[in-house]
C-alpha cells in the first residue's frame, strides 16, 4: 500500500514518543522531539489530549485481537494521524483490510476522531461501519474521558456487521433512479452538497468500463445534466447497474476525506441495500 510501512511496533512507538503537546497560558505548543511544529492560541475550555499515550494504549488493545500488518503515521504542524492495517477479508473478489484511524489536532484545525473500517488499496477506497467503535469530538473539557469510552470493547467481531452488509451487495443490481434517491437523501430537502455528490457519481458512470450497463446516447446525455436541474429520472432512460460496483465507485469519491466523513457516507450508500435486486430476479424479468 502506498504511503504505508511494514509494522514495526518499536519503530512506531519511538516516533510516537517524540510527540509532545504543552500548554503555556493560552498557548498550545506542539513539538516533535525538541522541534516546535505548531503554536496555537486556545480558550480556557480547551483540554489538552495526550495523543501519544492514547495511540500507544490503543495499539496495545488492537494487537490483542488483530494482526497489525502496516501503519502510516502523519505528523504535520498540529496534526497527528495514525492509520493501522490488519487482517484481510475478501468480498466479491476485492481484498479489504480491517483498518483503524486515529486523528488528533493540537491546533484546533481538526476534531479528535477514532474510527475503524475496511480499506481496499486495490480499489482505492475505504469504508467505516455505522455501528463500529467511533468518536468525533472537539478538544474541549471531557474529550479525554469521551475518547476512552468510545474505543472500549471493540474486538474480533467489530467488523462482522460491516462485512456482511457489503457482502449483501454482491450479485445484486440497483437502478440508476434508486441510486439517485440514496445519494440525494430526502428529495424534498436535498442540499447542494448532495447534488454535487450525485454529479460526481454520474461522472464515474460516464467514464466507467464496468458496472454491468451499456448506455445509449440519450442515457449518456442524462449523465451530463446537472443534478439540480434533474427533477427525476425518466422511466425510459432508467437502467440497472451492479450494486457492488456502484458502492465502490461512490466510496472512491471520499478516499481522501477524514474517517468520520467516510463513516457518514458509508451509512448513506448502504441504504442501497433496500433497493438492490438479485441478478436472477432481473434475468427472469428480462432486464
Amino acid at each position: 500500500m502506498r504511503g504505508f510501512k511494514s509494522y514495526d511496533k518499536q519503530e512506531l512507538f519511538n516516533m510516537i514518543n517524540n510527540i509532545s503537546i504543552e500548554r503555556h497560558g493560552d498557548q498550545i505548543v506542539t513539538k516533535y522531539g525538541t522541534r516546535v511544529l505548531k503554536t496555537a492560541t486556545v480558550s480556557n475550555r480547551y483540554e489538552i489530549f495526550d495523543i501519544a499515550k492514547y495511540l500507544k494504549d490503543k495499539i496495545e488493545v488492537i494487537e490483542k485481537n488483530f494482526e497489525i500488518q502496516k501503519y502510516s503515521l502523519t505528523i504535520k504542524g498540529g496534526i497527528q494521524y495514525l492509520q493501522l492495517i490488519s487482517d484481510k477479508v475478501e468480498i466479491g473478489g476485492v481484498d479489504f483490510y480491517k483498518s483503524f484511524y486515529i486523528l488528533n489536532s493540537s491546533d484546533k484545525s481538526r476534531r479528535l476522531s477514532f474510527n475503524v473500517g475496511l480499506k481496499s488499496s486495490s480499489a482505492n477506497f475505504y469504508t467505516v461501519g455505522a455501528h463500529n467503535a467511533s468518536l468525533v469530538k472537539k478538544h474541549l473539557k471531557g474529550v479525554t474521558q469521551a475518547a476512552e469510552e468510545a474505543s472500549v470493547g471493540f474486538d474480533g467481531e467489530s467488523f462482522n456487521e460491516q462485512v456482511e452488509n457489503i457482502k449483501s451487495l454482491v450479485g445484486h443490481q440497483i437502478s440508476f433512479s434508486k441510486m439517485r434517491e440514496v445519494i440525494l437523501g430526502d428529495l424534498d430537502d436535498t442540499t447542494k452538497v448532495n447534488h454535487r455528490k450525485f454529479d460526481a457519481f454520474k461522472n464515474t458512470i460516464r467514464y466507467a468500463r464496468s458496472g454491468g450497463f451499456n448506455l445509449n446516447s440519450d442515457q449518456m446525455n442524462l449523465m451530463y445534466k446537472y443534478s439540480e436541474n434533474l427533477d427525476s429520472v425518466p422511466t425510459n432512460l432508467d437502467f440497472y447497474m451492479d450494486a457492488f460496483w456502484a458502492f465502490q465507485m461512490y466510496m472512491r469519491l471520499f478516499n481522501k476525506q477524514d474517517s468520520h466523513i467516510v463513516k457518514n457516507e458509508t451509512a448513506r450508500i448502504m441504504n442501497m441495500t433496500k433497493w438492490a435486486v438479485r441478478n436472477a430476479v432481473l434475468e427472469q424479468l428480462g432486464i
